[in-house]
């Protein structure tokens, strides 16, 4: 099998990381108690404990200790940044819920940097390693690529693109071969894979890859099949997964990270938390302004769309008359954007306090429910009505396969100057596609940026 499956490597990096973390924890206590007194060094255990047994499983689920892995290289600065930000954060939060002669804040902090610092080199050397080593046709994988067409030359160019990955085609055999040639070849030459790479269009014409696939079996050659499967879709991603007992391919068009997505979750926690605050401090004086103001409710609710196309209730403060959704249909013909979205700058539906909230957006608080409620998010893609969904073209839907939430793409990128409903279809695709946790933090530290320039909503 190809060389990346190997446990006693993966401990042992795990083992040279712990005593590196171990060193790093060492070097903080020693720099922190320069500038303040500190408890006893074994007082803290419980820190590096902690931050420990977040960094071994981010790292591990990550695959950060397979060296052996051939894309183990790919984005290694970027993915051990996300895995410290990971683990950091959890255990700044466990941090707080201990005794206070448990923890410094000077040393959790001389720790993070002190142990990001040492991590990172430490691969960036080993990345250095394993590329030499591999380029000089070392720790390398032995293959036989069986197969033809654009599929099979892929294949070939990304790993004579790539010498590092460790992968050695030894031998390219055509489809053509018969059975008892492929069981000489194998008998020939010494192989640990075979990559069957079969074009889907030869399947129509009788080609059968089972008998290929038994004499691997019988032999004890690991065959790998590249399914060509993949290519009938433009930009979907595609997950194996076991399935009622049997192999599956699950295709989907946003990423499923489960590490990141947990981070997503209690992001969008902690900062509906803190909007909570916010709404119960201004609750009393937008109540009596709305209720002085205009008849009707204090809040606002409406049904609307959500992840594909589940319906849950939207809250809002209420910054129209009771009338509006009649009065909408009245005033369809003055929408000032073109597609599924009801848009108007002067709308006479809005209230006096209305203009205002809006202005401010803080019609938008109670949104915040619908985010700890754990129907929306902190940043998404706006959620739309039923009636305009039911507008919608059919690729407009994939707008809709994420989680809503209160702000997004287009909100950051200009909203009150883009009238067309396929440009904000586009800005919100092009965040589901390039979606990270940290796209999801520079948008809402782009919102920030947007409410104090008073970019006016309406």
């Amino acid at each position: 099998m190809l060389k990346e499956h190997s446990s006693f490597i993966k401990q042992a990096v795990a083992l040279i990381d712990c005593f590196l973390l171990a060193i790093a924890f060492l070097l903080a206590y020693y720099c922190a108690a320069l500038l303040k007194p500190l408890e006893p060094f074994l007082n803290y255990w419980m820190m590096f404990i902690g931050f420990l047994g977040f960094y071994l499983y981010f790292a591990w689920s990550r695959s950060l200790f397979s060296l052996l892995q051939f894309t183990w290289i790919r984005h290694l600065v970027s993915r051990v940044i996300m895995i410290f930000v990971s683990a950091g954060a959890l255990g700044a939060a466990i941090l707080f819920m201990v005794p206070d002669k448990f923890h410094s804040r000077t040393l959790y902090l001389y720790f993070f940097l002190f142990s990001g610092i040492l991590i990172l080199v430490e691969k960036i050397l080993l990345r250095a390693v394993i590329v030499q080593i591999r380029r000089h046709n070392r720790n390398t994988t032995p293959i036989i690529l069986f197969g033809r067409g654009r599929s099979a030359s892929s294949i070939i160019k990304k790993l004579e693109a790539h010498p590092e990955w460790g992968i050695r085609i030894v031998r390219i055999v055509d489809i053509a071969v018969s059975v008892r040639e492929f069981e000489e070849i194998l008998r020939s030459i010494h192989v640990e894979e075979i990559f069957f790479c079969i074009p889907r269009s030869l399947t129509k014409t009788g080609f059968k890859i089972d008998q290929y696939l038994q004499i691997c079996e019988e032999m004890g050659r690991s065959a790998r099949v590249f399914l060509n499967i993949l290519g009938s879709t433009s930009f979907a991603r595609w997950q194996y997964s076991s399935f009622l007992d049997s192999p599956t391919l699950l295709s989907h068009t946003v990423e499923l990270d489960p590490d990141q997505l947990i981070f997503k979750r209690m992001f969008d926690i902690a900062l509906s938390l803190v909007g909570m605050g916010v709404l119960v401090a201004v609750f009393p004086v937008l109540a009596f302004a709305i209720k002085t103001t205009s008849p009707g409710p204090i809040f606002f609710k409406q049904v609307r769309v959500g992840k594909n196309g589940k319906r849950f209730q939207i809250y809002k403060f209420r910054s129209m008359g009771i009338d509006a959704e009649v009065r909408k249909k009245e005033l369809m013909s003055q929408n000032e954007l073109s597609g599924a979205v009801f848009k108007m700058k002067n709308d006479p539906r809005v209230t006096s306090i209305g203009k205002l909230m809006r202005k401010l957006s803080l019609d938008e608080l109670p949104q915040f429910i619908n985010v700890l409620k754990g129907e929306m998010s902190m940043v998404g893609t706006r959620p739309p009505t039923p009636d305009e969904v039911a507008k919608y073209e059919k690729w407009h839907h994939r707008r809709i396969s994420v989680k809503p939430g209160i702000t997004g793409m287009w909100q950051v990128s200009g909203r009150n100057r883009i009238t067309d409903f396929d440009e904000i279809v586009r800005l919100d695709l092009k965040y589901i596609d390039s979606w990270s946790v940290w796209i999801d933090i520079k948008i809402v530290f782009k919102t920030v940026v947007v409410l104090l320039e008073r970019d006016q909503a309406y």
